[in-house]
């Protein structure tokens, strides 16, 4: 996917995106889940990007949904 962090313009990949804390019972909140990890345009995102991808709650959203339907 592609996503555009806030102090810059460039234009970057999110791939291999690992996210955790899914709980089925949860459901619909879902509100343990997280991101533990993902790349951006090929290296391992800092703790400060997958802190602002988290932020973005569209975009968590979506990424939580793919997560769960591969569950």
């Amino acid at each position: 996917m592609k996503y555009t962090f806030k102090n810059t313009d460039k234009e970057v990949t999110i791939t291999d995106i690992v996210v955790d804390g899914v709980d089925q019972k949860d459901y619909p909140d879902y509100c343990d889940a997280y991101l533990q990890s993902a790349k951006v345009d090929g290296r391992e995102a800092t703790e400060a990007e997958l802190n602002e991808l988290e932020a973005d709650d569209d975009l968590i959203y979506d990424m939580l949904y793919e997560a769960i339907t591969l569950y």
